[in-house]
């Protein structure tokens, strides 16, 4: 999918998103505090909602425009806050208006509109259903909500500990997936593009795992990048060890030159730990996927910087990329006009494309990040 636009409101702690308009790459700027985080929780938060991951809605308003394989939607929703008719002291969150619309040639075609009275899917009535999720997870299998729902499957925002140990209860290399060497209509194996599909919600080491196993041309294409970046490493694997509760440990492990010892997971600096973990899950991402990264430069050098950039750059046609820093090096290697500059004032939270800036636009490219930083200085002051 990619993400057009989206507006957001949180009424519970009074602050909204004016609309935000996104293109394939976008770096969000601005001050610390200003929302930039904000905005990428609300949309990881309706990402869940749309997947039926229950979560604990507040009173929200939102209303978000995408397309997907082609095809317009947009998706708006407001919750209410109800008070339990068994508890006198417990109030509960329920989706009070639903609208799924698609456009087709300037016209509005709705799929899905649930109000509090009444639920309709192409024009016909439904039965009640289930007030706290969202009728796109519920109606998920349905023909015209199945594409919206493949859709949402492919936002991407994983951060995982480096710490935390990916445990599986079956032998993986038992597990029947895909493999680059097998002929395009074999029954029995997927391709790599499948397997993309398919792994879009694993863990990351889990998707690297069958890379190495399945697609070791693909996965060297990731060791590659990463041996560039760290010159020092030879190699990389994923060890999948037996444990005594018959469940099996998966960990990441690199090999510096000229050492016999593989250095685990949790052995390894935590820059070349989120280097790697970035590389595979790009690598892995499915087109239109949206993948977020948020304070894009945490633990990284100023060696990694380069190459993790333009790997970012170079995949960007086929993904959607929604990034926040401070860092200037990352500002200044990604194209400014790909810039978002974040504001806060009061409960708004508003953003300015850096195209739409004259200070930014008469600048030479030398001095735009330096404009930035004049006008970051007086969005904190006049804030």
């Amino acid at each position: 999918m990619k993400i057009k636009s989206f507006t957001f409101r949180n009424n519970t702690q009074n602050w909204r998103l004016s609309e935000i308009k996104f293109d394939n790459l976008n770096l969000l700027v601005g001050s610390s505090g200003v929302g930039k985080t904000t905005i990428l929780k609300a949309l990881a938060l309706i990402f869940n909602v749309a997947q039926g991951k229950v979560l604990p809605l507040e009173n929200l308003e939102w209303t978000i425009d995408f397309s997907h394989l082609g095809q317009d939607y947009r998706w708006e929703i407001t919750t209410n806050s109800i008070q339990d008719s068994f508890s006198s002291e417990q109030v509960k969150v329920e989706i009070s208006e639903e609208k799924l619309i698609k456009f087709d040639d300037n016209a509005e075609i709705e799929i899905l509109h649930r109000s509090k009275t009444r639920s309709k899917l192409n024009g016909e009535n439904l039965r009640k259903f289930k007030k706290t999720e969202s009728a796109i997870s519920l109606l998920a299998e349905e023909e015209s909500i199945a594409p919206v729902t493949e859709a949402f499957k492919r936002f991407i925002v994983k951060v995982i500990p480096q710490d935390l140990i990916a445990s599986i209860g079956f032998d993986p290399s038992n597990k029947l997936v895909l493999s680059d060497y097998e002929i395009e209509n074999s029954d029995e194996f997927i391709h790599l593009k499948e397997f993309k599909e398919e792994a879009v919600d694993a863990p990351t080491v889990l998707t690297a795992y069958y890379l190495e196993k399945n697609f070791p041309k693909a996965f060297d294409e990731i060791k590659d990048v990463y041996t560039e970046i760290f010159p020092n490493v030879e190699d990389v694997r994923v060890n999948a060890e037996l444990r005594s509760d018959n469940r099996y440990t998966l960990l990441i492990e690199i090999l510096e030159r000229g050492s016999a010892n593989w250095i685990s997971q949790l052995a390894i600096s935590s820059g070349m730990y989120r280097v790697l973990t970035c590389l595979i899950d790009i690598f892995a991402a499915p087109d239109e996927s949206v993948i977020i990264i948020d304070e894009f430069e945490n633990s990284l050098g100023i060696n990694c910087m380069p190459q993790l950039t333009d790997f970012i750059l170079d995949n960007s046609p086929n993904l959607q990329f929604i990034l926040t820093s401070h860092h200037p090096y990352i500002i200044n290697n990604i194209p400014w006009k790909t810039w978002q500059l974040v504001s806060r004032t009061n409960g708004t939270i508003r953003t300015r494309k850096a195209v739409d800036i004259p200070e930014l636009n008469t600048a030479s490219s030398l001095d735009k990040f330096t404009q930035l930083i004049n006008l970051l200085e007086h969005e904190e002051q006049t804030a």
